[in-house]
């Protein structure tokens, strides 16, 4: 599920999300997919999870401590590392030429 962030969920938020079977909370995916599509741009969203939700702290299956912004600064710093590492990995193997459907996303859509 996608939320604008960047932030902690309430407990009823994060009730709300466990009660629709939601794994991951994604703030960086809306708007910008929709502004890709509007630019004809290829888009891929690579998430770096950072903690578990704030409202799981009393879930008997998830064992965790209350989420801090330190904490998730670290992990996110961490994160990051690996996806220089992922994105240095993809440059090479992109196709010189676009033949996918998002190159033309907008064709008669203008009038």
């Amino acid at each position: 599920m996608v939320i604008e962030g960047p932030r902690f969920a309430s407990k009823a938020e994060s009730f709300f999300y466990q009660i629709n079977n939601w794994d991951i909370i994604n703030m960086t995916q809306y708007p910008e997919n929709v502004l890709a599509r509007e630019l004809e741009m290829c888009y891929v969203n690579i998430s770096l999870i950072t903690d578990y939700d704030a409202g799981l702290k009393n879930n008997p299956d998830v064992s965790i401590k209350p989420v801090s912004l330190e904490d998730v600064i670290q992990t996110f710093n961490e994160n990051n590392e690996k996806l220089k590492k992922l994105i240095l990995e993809i440059i090479p193997k992109l196709p010189k030429i676009r033949n996918c459907e998002c190159a033309t996303a907008l064709k008669g859509a203008r009038f």
